[in-house]
């Protein structure tokens, strides 16, 4: 169909959206331009389209709303050929300064709210065959960057969500597509460019570099192209006769950048954007920044006091017993340590402290981390490691769920990170570890928040890595693959959906279940994630970006950098990632979900 399609478009007011609602109208399409404000803006929008563009209200924030637009679409043009999932913003300060309710109006802007969408309009189209699903992501989303790493992490997790989605998808005729725009002159660096309050209010330990950055950060974008490429892309998606590539670059840095980002170590990435290879727009934050104190003057031998979140059981547990065998003192956070803190703490009274912490509770954040403090005088190394999987298609979550998954991977390593880095700067020293995943960097079908929050935490670590560096602390991304624990027993949350036996995918998802814990059961233990935590907080020598474990990471991360993303879409659903044309049930007559 090259023309006469109904496409729904986010973030229709202005910007990319506003671009490409125009340019898909003019050639001969429907428009629904839906945005916060049609009685501000719709006007300049549809002006000599007024045939073709209809404006709608909607705040991607509310789901309710998501349904009433879609469900309106198909009642006044009986179907739903595309949707462009615009809608987003960008939020701007330092990991430390952000505070919890900009944190989650960016990600419940810019990655629930395209999630909401997609759910939204996949009964829909699984129902007609057929249908297109552009998520805009950007560069950010696959090169982290300083004083923007909420954003990044944002766009991260809309890159994992999307791709997992599309595996799910891959049968049913309905195609997802990624737009990854590059550095563009639009409101996104200007009136539509969120920065926080700590910075705002010029409170921020770090407010000479953000004013710099900031300063340059839009300068630079004076002098970008304006919206019409990006428009002119996404017209173009909806034209497309041919099956949707998984990526689709716009612009000089997108095409060019993330590629060389993708296939290089990062420590050669590093070294050239020291060089100015790639202009002021990836220039390091601190060029001229005093050099750290040298490692000797810490010894990272014993006798540091680690603390260590989701202490409970499987990893965190083998690494506050690793960590303490090797002479150092363990505050072991868990929900429960009435139930649990003895079996952990066993044989080694003296060196672990079993706490109470809930990561999704941020006062309780606070006070473990000041209360190991004033016990102990300092806190040298923090391992972020509570977390869980959500198992599941990501059109059967529910808002609870994927809220959840986000609140405990992604944010309650945040508020750790918000406790601990104060007293770290402060001392000049410090390590950081936030638990990865082999997920955090290979999306696959059936966990797709799962991936979106571990990719979330990656791009969160490596833009604080940067930010921190000037005091002596330091981050590192570790990056399991899988093992034999709770996480795929116990502690895996199959959404409920599934649970009751409701998902139209319930035949795929069922096979899929059985053979994912019939593989876990045949990996090894923790014992291997333990060590290599242990040799993280004894390490002498500066720590890597990122530390992967497991012989599946690592054969795994080579594949994927040695492949397009064509073939690796090709080759993983050989391995069956994605579901048979008959494990997939259509959707009820009205195609209509219910919450």
């Amino acid at each position: 169909m090259a023309n006469g399609q109904v496409v729904i478009v986010t973030g229709g007011s202005r910007g990319f959206g506003a671009a490409a609602a125009r340019l898909i109208a003019s050639r001969g399409n429907t428009v629904v331009a839906t945005m916060r404000n049609p009685g501000r803006d719709a006007a300049s929008v549809v002006e000599g389209l007024e045939d073709r563009i209809v404006p709608m209200e909607l705040d991607v924030l509310d789901g309710e709303g998501c349904r009433a637009v879609v469900n309106e679409v198909v009642q006044r043009y009986g179907r739903v050929d595309a949707l462009i999932n615009n809608a987003g913003y960008g939020l701007f300060g330092p990991i430390e300064d952000v505070n919890e309710q900009e944190l989650w109006r960016q990600v419940d802007t810019n990655v629930l709210g395209q999630w909401r969408m997609m759910q939204a309009v996949l009964p829909r189209m699984r129902a007609q065959g057929r249908g297109k699903i552009a998520n805009v992501s950007s560069t950010a989303g696959r090169m982290p960057a300083a004083i923007i790493g909420m954003y990044c992490a944002s766009k991260h997790a809309v890159e994992a969500m999307t791709e997992s989605v599309r595996y799910e998808l891959a049968n049913t005729g309905v195609q997802v597509t990624l737009i990854e725009p590059g550095m563009f002159a639009s409101d996104w660096q200007t009136s539509n460019l969120d920065v926080c309050e700590t910075v705002r209010e010029g409170k921020s330990a770090y407010q000479a570099t953000v004013d710099r950055f900031l300063s340059n950060f839009q300068a630079t974008a004076a002098t970008r192209p304006g919206s019409a490429s990006v428009g002119a892309a996404m017209a173009d998606i909806v034209e497309l006769e041919q099956r949707l590539p998984m990526r689709w670059p716009v612009g000089n840095d997108a095409v060019h950048m993330i590629p060389i980002h993708r296939e290089l170590p990062d420590e050669v990435w590093q070294h050239l954007r020291h060089t100015n290879a790639f202009g002021n727009w990836r220039r390091p934050l601190y060029e001229s920044a005093p050099p750290p104190p040298p490692p000797a003057d810490w010894t990272w031998s014993r006798d540091n006091v680690v603390l260590i979140t989701g202490a409970s059981r499987g990893f965190g547990a083998a690494a506050a017993r690793e960590c303490a065998a090797r002479g150092n003192t363990v505050v072991a956070a868990m929900r429960s340590p009435g139930r649990d803190g003895e079996d952990v703490a066993s044989g080694f009274e003296g060196r672990i402290v079993p706490v109470e912490l809930d990561v999704t509770d941020p006062a309780a954040c606070e006070r473990v981390v000041a209360d190991a403090v004033a016990r102990f005088g300092h806190l040298d190394v923090l391992v972020n490691n509570a977390g869980y999987g959500l198992y599941g298609p990501l059109e059967d979550f529910s808002e609870a769920e994927v809220r959840r998954e986000l609140d405990t991977n992604f944010f309650g390593q945040w508020r750790m990170l918000k406790a601990v880095l104060p007293h770290m700067r402060g001392r000049r020293l410090g390590k950081v570890v936030n638990v990865s995943s082999l997920s955090g960097q290979i999306p696959s079908p059936l966990m797709s928040f799962y991936a979106a929050s571990k990719h979330a935490v990656e791009a969160m670590s490596e833009a604080l890595a940067e930010e921190v560096s000037p005091w002596n602390v330091q981050v590192t991304v570790l990056e399991p693959g899988m093992y034999r624990s709770d996480w795929q027993t116990t502690n895996l949350d199959v959404c409920e959906r599934v649970r009751s036996g409701a998902s139209d995918y319930q035949a795929g998802v069922s096979r899929s279940l059985e053979n994912f814990r019939a593989l876990a059961a045949t990996r090894p233990g923790s014992d291997a994630v333990a060590a290599a935590i242990g040799d993280i907080v004894q390490l002498q020598q500066p720590l890597p970006m990122r530390w992967p474990i497991g012989n599946d990471v690592i054969s795994l991360l080579q594949e994927r950098r040695a492949l397009s993303d064509g073939a690796w879409e090709r080759m993983v659903l050989e391995w069956g990632w994605g579901f048979a044309p008959g494990e997939v049930r259509p959707p009820s007559a009205t195609g209509v979900r219910s919450g």
